[in-house]
């Protein structure tokens, strides 16, 4: 188990790049700026300055982001020994591309997303699931991509794909804590799994799911056993709000539950849960060094990214602002 004073280097250059995250008031700026070009210009003047000034086009602010986003990962991975802390933030990059890898030769669809934010280079996945046994992935990768196609032939529902890798992303996510026996980065696991089995009770719930499917869909490593989640199925929304009323979990699943009712839509839910998550992290701000300012940081970057990702879309499809808010979640700083 790594002792706080292993992350006093690291933690020292997260605290100089923590001056360089966006606050609330830039996010103000950017979501007020008239159009794309004038957010843009906003954002040329941060540390996304230079990847900025590369782009041809405002349909490569993706690119952009993750070109951020690596330096960031290059940065710290130079600052400590230990990179597990890391990877269990990118490894969900590296399952996304197994999922839109395998989606897309079962189901013929050529228009891919691929992250280059993972542990695995896209293209060594692609080779692995196009069947070059000598593509260079590990174990735990090909053991998913066997049992997510085995999942789709045996059921021909896309949906098996996405129940079997978030199984085992969380799987990996949950030995990499174990391993370090760090106790935030569990408390941090745990919150994460606890609040996507409830997401995803709620959406099986709304799409009139039976119970040998939310047995499929429900991921590990939370605090909730299955068993509770079973029982809530069967129950009603009023029933499972009041089950996590004296849980950390009560706001998110009150409001977010209440609204996802009214209106049929998870927004409110899932901005709610990043808000929780981001609040959990920010717990990195208040220590000078630990573990815990590597796992704030790592959080507040991805934070930041979909933040900036909400306006920019939003701005690109012309949303109008007060819109583009309402989704919005919290800065980290």
């Amino acid at each position: 188990m790594a002792k706080d004073t292993d992350f006093l280097y690291v933690s020292a250059r997260i605290k100089y790049l923590e001056s360089k995250l966006l606050g609330k008031n830039d996010i103000e700026r950017i979501l007020d700026a008239p159009g794309t070009d004038e957010a843009l210009k906003i954002l040329s003047d941060s540390e996304y300055g230079s990847d900025i000034a590369e782009m041809e086009n405002i349909y490569e602010f993706e690119n952009a982001l993750g070109k951020s986003m690596l330096r960031t990962i290059k940065t710290l991975k130079e600052s400590f020994k230990d990179h597990e802390i890391i990877t269990f933030f990118t490894l969900k990059n590296d399952f996304h591309n197994l999922k839109v890898i395998i989606k897309a030769m079962v189901l013929g669809n050529d228009n891919m997303y691929l992250s280059h934010l993972g542990e695995v280079p896209p293209e060594e996945i692609k080779k692995y699931a196009e069947g070059e046994t000598s593509a260079s992935i590990p174990d735990s990768l090909k053991v998913a991509y066997h049992r997510a196609m085995e999942a789709y032939e045996l059921t021909k529902d896309p949906q098996q794909i996405d129940f079997v890798l978030d199984q085992a992303l969380f799987d990996e996510m949950g030995k990499i804590a174990d391993n370090l026996r760090d106790a935030f980065l569990k408390e941090y696991l745990t919150a994460l799994a606890d609040l996507t089995n409830i997401r995803t009770m709620m959406r099986l719930k709304k799409m009139d799911g039976d119970i040998r499917t939310l047995d499929n869909a429900l991921v590990g490593g939370g605090s909730l056993p299955k068993v509770f989640f079973r029982e809530k199925f069967l129950e009603s929304s009023q029933s499972l709000i009041e089950a996590l009323d004296a849980t950390p979990y009560q706001q998110v699943v009150s409001e977010g539950i209440t609204h996802w009712d009214q209106t049929g839509s998870p927004s409110v839910f899932e901005k709610l849960m990043d808000n929780y998550m981001i609040s959990l992290a920010r717990r990195g701000l208040y220590k000078p060094f630990g573990s815990e300012t590597v796992i704030g940081y790592l959080a507040a970057r991805e934070n930041e990214m979909k933040l900036l990702r909400i306006i920019m879309v939003g701005k690109i499809n012309g949303i109008p602002s007060d819109m583009i808010r309402e989704r919005l979640r919290n800065v980290y700083v």
